[in-house]
């Protein structure tokens, strides 16, 4: 059963748009998907969970961006080192979220087209208290990941191309496993022909 949705002000959201997408050719944030954009579906998805404490991470063609999600209420986050990888832009949402008062912080890529609400609550719902939560399916681990507020001054020293899961492999946390019979979690954008056999679904 999936978890009713509410109203948390104890959870945000940290959605990471600020990417190059040099594999796609374009902004993958401002890609078509299901009657808006990429990033403006992922949002949609988290505030349908019930968070309204929603932060964007903006860098590469970050005024397009902004003015594709004018309509939706969000906090942008400028990650004036973007170019330097995805670290750098979980850093910068781990900032913001510490300067407040959330007990975990809900991180995602702007590209994880199948995503749903029903996704997300399970996964909020699953362990409330756990340093890092996150989705996985088989044995593959996936995103989102739930941190808790206690974890988020470490995240906020990460940089580099890879993002929270550096932590894990240095054993600063240890991430906690909700599995997911749901290959759609793996399903990204990277490529033309990614985008392609997502919207011919």
């Amino acid at each position: 059963m999936v978890p009713t949705k509410r109203h948390d002000t104890t959870v945000a959201a940290v959605i990471l748009a600020a990417g190059l997408s040099r594999r796609l050719g374009r902004s993958k944030q401002l890609l078509p998907w299901r009657g808006t954009t990429l990033l403006g579906y992922t949002i949609d998805v988290v505030r349908a969970a019930g968070i309204t404490e929603i932060a964007v991470v903006l860098g590469h063609d970050a005024a397009a961006v902004r003015t594709a999600v004018a309509d939706r209420t969000v906090v942008f986050l400028e990650n004036a080192d973007y170019v330097m990888g995805q670290g750098t832009s979980v850093a910068c949402g781990a900032r913001w979220a510490l300067q407040r008062t959330f007990q975990r912080v809900v991180f995602l890529p702007c590209d994880q087209p199948l995503l749903t609400t029903a996704h997300l609550l399970t996964l909020l719902a699953a362990y409330p208290s756990a340093a890092a939560c996150m989705p996985r399916v088989g044995q593959m681990p996936t995103s989102p990941v739930v941190w808790s507020a206690h974890t988020l001054p470490f995240l906020t020293e990460l940089s580099g191309a890879t993002g929270g899961r550096q932590l894990f492999a240095a054993g600063t946390v240890v991430p906690t496993y909700v599995d997911f019979d749901a290959p759609e979690l793996l399903r990204d954008i990277d490529t033309p022909e990614d985008y392609a056999a997502l919207c011919a679904i």
